[in-house]
């Protein structure tokens, strides 16, 4: 795993109750008693970034017990998000042979929300693409381990990552409140998700929604989130809101609801966002080109009017005939210089 850098750690687990333990990790040794649920908590003080692979020891006492964690390293953890652009696995991308010589130079790890994993060239292959080069990128810059962990659901408007509490107060807002916990709603979802449509046909349409229920990825893939001590987020998505009935200016207020809101949930007023605005990309009719262009507008806009938020242009690494462009190298690339640049992160040294 990757303990954050730079910041208290805090450790949780679980034991019989009563049981005193120590946790050992560098230089340091904490203790704690297990509570009468059989809760137990430390705080581990703040560490430089360190590519010094450890091992985290915790130790029962009276039991004589312990749980060896091994190969574990400091630096930072990313929250990579978005619909099926970061979705987008290395494996299909024109990139992939680079990425997979490139991943032994640097320290970068995966979180998939239960477990980690180091990347080497033999488990890196089914993971964002987006997400591997920004994380690879961000090692390199930093000579510092990364991790990132990867929430993304494909065909899904922006609707569906916020907390309905945090809904615009706007018509379009206002119209998406009921429609979260709708019984029709809800039901055609699971049919969706039982039996796929092609996007546009699918059963959820019939009330103008991409591929989620408003609110529910927040709370199935968003909130899961609340205790990881992330740097920072990565968001990719839009493509399904570029629709031409929406109302102008409308994607901008939930971007930046998105971003408030999550920040709430990670207790991080300030956590930095990376905003990756929608490749170039020609939908057909004269109507959705000026839809796609509002967006990438729109994306802008919100990053402008919003402090810690910054968008990345990707202006020469779309498709005009593929919504998901296979170039997705110099995407991770600018994303992690976005971040360095405006986070004074480049030419840190790990010790």
């Amino acid at each position: 795993m990757v303990l954050p850098a730079g910041r208290p750690v805090p450790l949780n687990g679980t034991a019989e109750p009563g049981t005193e333990l120590t946790v050992e990790f560098g230089t340091q040794k904490k203790g704690a008693t297990a509570d009468k649920d059989g809760k137990w908590r430390i705080t581990l003080d703040p560490m430089p970034a360190s590519l010094e692979s450890r091992v985290l020891r915790i130790h029962a006492l009276l039991a004589d017990a312990e749980a060896l964690l091994q190969d574990v390293v400091v630096g930072d953890l990313w929250l990579c998000a978005g619909q099926s652009n970061m979705n987008f696995p290395l494996k299909a991308s024109v990139e992939k042979q680079e990425a997979l010589e490139a991943i032994s130079t640097v320290d970068v790890r995966y979180f998939d929300g239960q477990s980690w994993m180091k990347l080497t060239r033999d488990n890196v292959s089914g993971l964002s693409a987006v997400g591997v080069w920004f994380a690879m990128e961000m090692a390199r810059r930093q000579n510092a381990p990364v991790g990132f962990l990867k929430i993304g659901m494909g065909g899904t408007g922006i609707e569906a990552w916020i907390p309905e509490r945090a809904f615009p107060d706007s018509e379009h807002g206002r119209r998406m409140r009921p429609l979260v916990n709708d019984p029709q709603v809800l039901k055609a979802a699971e049919e969706d998700a039982a039996d796929p449509k092609v996007y546009g046909q699918h059963r959820l349409a019939k009330w103008g929604l991409a591929r989620a229920v408003p609110a529910s990825l927040y709370r199935k893939l968003v909130e899961p989130t609340a205790d990881l001590p992330v740097r920072g987020a990565v968001w990719y998505q839009g493509e399904s809101n570029a629709v031409p009935d929406a109302p102008h200016g409308e994607y901008r207020l939930w971007l930046k609801s998105l971003v408030a809101s999550w920040r709430d949930l990670l207790h991080s007023p300030d956590l930095p966002f990376i905003v990756i605005q929608l490749p170039d990309y020609d939908p057909g009719m004269e109507e959705n080109r000026a839809a796609w262009t509002r967006v990438q507008n729109e994306q802008a806009a919100a990053a402008q009017e919003t402090d810690g938020v910054w968008v990345v242009e990707t202006k020469g690494l779309g498709d005009p005939t593929n919504i998901h462009p296979k170039r997705k190298k110099e995407v991770g690339i600018r994303a992690a210089a976005a971040a360095c640049q405006h986070l004074h992160l480049d030419g840190a040294n790990a010790k």
